[in-house]
């Protein structure tokens, strides 16, 4: 009896050019998640130098997940460069983008608000 061997790449490129925009849920969901929890803690009124906590884990966070999300839309960039008459290919660059404007336009709140709002 052999054995089916079934080679559908399908979802295994959906999930590497859906990338960015499953980073940026989880972030999404992580900072608010943080936000929530660290408000209603301790970390509410903690300092770290003359900047509150809170926004400085933010800031920290939002920046390493920038930077991934940047390297993705690089990577997203060379596929392109390589094939640049597929989809696919260009698809990973909007896909990344989104991902990047989004993740920015998240960003902006940490630096016009105040540390919690009670």
């Amino acid at each position: 009896m052999r054995s089916i061997h079934h080679r559908d790449r399908f979802l295994s490129s959906l999930f590497d050019a859906g990338a960015p925009l499953i980073l940026w849920a989880l972030w999404l969901f992580g900072v608010y998640a943080y936000a929530a929890v660290a408000c209603d803690t301790a970390l509410a009124n903690a300092m770290w130098g003359d900047y509150p906590v809170i926004s400085m884990v933010l800031t920290g966070i939002s920046a390493l997940v920038l930077l991934i999300l940047l390297a993705m839309l690089i990577r997203a960039v060379l596929r392109w460069r390589i094939a640049p008459h597929s989809l696919m290919a260009f698809a990973r660059i909007g896909i990344a983008l989104l991902g990047l404007i989004g993740t920015v336009w998240g960003t902006l709140p940490v630096f016009m608000m105040t540390n919690c709002i009670k």
